[in-house]
């Protein structure tokens, strides 16, 4: 009984070392063969190549992958709610555009764009003599209206 355990014990050691190489034979007659074990005796050894499998990743590295790849969708779904959120503001900054347009050009006096208002407001200072404005101060003046407008002009 102790010898047929011995035995056991044995081959369970040596099977996964024969595993670890593969052997290429090429016999009397010319037939090749690839073999987990040495070439048997009359077969010429061709080559021996490692055949031990690759250990695959640890526990840790898994787990550094997974945290990373869930941090890398909250990034992507953040981007995509500032994306999503910058694309209602500039829509609604559009239409409230288009709602005092509209109302400036039906004649209703209580809306009218800063354009509007920066354009009368130079056109009443220019119209004073009285404040007598340098060329600076006009051009000054022209600028801010520039500002107040560059909305218009972007669109």
């Amino acid at each position: 009984m102790r010898r047929f355990v011995l035995t056991l014990v044995c081959l369970g050691l040596a099977a996964p070392a024969a595993a670890e190489s593969l052997y290429k034979c090429t016999d009397a007659q010319g037939a090749v063969s690839i073999l987990s074990q040495p070439c048997p005796a009359g077969s010429t050894q061709v080559w021996k190549r490692d055949a031990t499998p690759e250990a695959g990743p640890s526990v840790e590295e898994l787990a550094a992958r997974a945290a990373l790849a869930e941090a890398e969708a909250r990034r992507a779904a953040e981007e995509a709610r500032l994306a999503e959120a910058a694309r209602l503001a500039r829509q609604q900054e559009q239409e409230a555009q288009a709602r005092a347009q509209a109302a400036e050009a039906a004649g209703d006096p209580r809306l009218k764009s800063d354009c509007t208002k920066a354009h009368e407001f130079s056109e009443a200072a220019l119209e004073k003599d009285w404040l007598r404005l340098t060329e600076s101060q006009q051009a000054e003046l022209r600028a801010w209206v520039v500002a107040q407008c560059a909305h218009v002009y972007d669109s």
